[in-house]
C-alpha cells in the first residue's frame, strides 16, 4: 500500500511493520516471527559495535595499540554481521531496522555506556555482549531449523562462528596478569 510519509514529499511503498509476500515460500506466520528476531539481532548487533567502536578509541595502556587494533576488528565484524542479517531480512519480504533510536529498544544488549572504564572492565563487558549474541543466535538456529529455513540456518551458523571466535579471543585477553590493576 503506497501512502505519503510525514513530510508529504516522497511515498512509502512498504511501511516498516509491514512484510511482501516472499520469493522463496516460508511461511507468513513464520516470516513475521523471524524478521522480528533478526530486527532485535541487528539492533544488539549495532549496539555491540557502537560499544566497540568507543572502546577503541578511548583504550589506553601498555597494549593500547593491539588492543584498539583488536577492538576496532571486532566492531568492523558485528557491522558486518549486522549487514548479513539486513540482507536476508529483505531476501524474506521484511525491512531491516535502521532507526538509531530503536536500536537501543530492540537490543538484548545493554551499552555499556559514554563513561570510560578500566581496560579489564570493558572487555569484560565486551565478551558478556557476545555470549549474550551467541545465546540468541542459537536460538534463531534452533527456530530455522524447525521451520526448515535452510537459508537462514547457514546465515546464522556462520554469524555464530564468528561470535564465538571473538568470544574466544576475549576470553584470552582476560586470562592471566596482564590486565590486572597494579597495587
Amino acid at each position: 500500500m503506497k501512502s505519503k510519509n510525514k513530510d508529504e514529499s516522497q511515498e512509502t511503498v512498504q511501511k516498516f511493520d509491514e512484510i511482501e509476500k516472499n520469493p522463496i515460500a516460508l511461511s507468513e506466520d513464520y516470516t513475521k516471527q523471524i524478521i522480528e528476531q533478526l530486527n532485535t539481532d541487528i539492533a544488539s548487533h549495532f549496539i555491540t559495535f557502537y560499544q566497540l567502536k568507543k572502546q577503541h578509541w578511548i583504550v589506553e595502556g601498555p597494549d593500547w595499540k593491539h588492543i584498539a587494533a583488536a577492538l576496532d576488528e571486532y566492531a568492523k565484524t558485528n557491522l558486518e554481521l549486522a549487514e548479513e542479517l539486513a540482507e536476508r531480512i529483505t531476501l524474506i519480504g521484511g525491512i531491516p531496522v535502521s532507526n538509531p533510536s530503536r536500536f537501543e529498544e530492540l537490543s538484548y544488549v545493554q551499552f555499556e555506556g559514554e563513561d570510560k572504564y578500566d581496560l579489564r572492565t570493558m572487555l569484560e563487558n565486551d565478551l558478556k555482549a557476545e555470549q549474550k549474541l551467541i545465546t540468541s543466535i542459537r536460538e534463531r538456529i534452533d527456530f530455522a531449523k524447525e521451520n526448515r529455513d535452510h537459508g537462514i540456518d547457514d546465515l546464522l551458523k556462520d554469524v555464530l562462528e564468528g561470535h564465538e571466535e571473538t568470544a574466544h579471543e576475549l576470553h584470552h585477553y582476560l586470562q592471566g596478569e596482564s590486565l590486572e590493576k597494579s597495587i
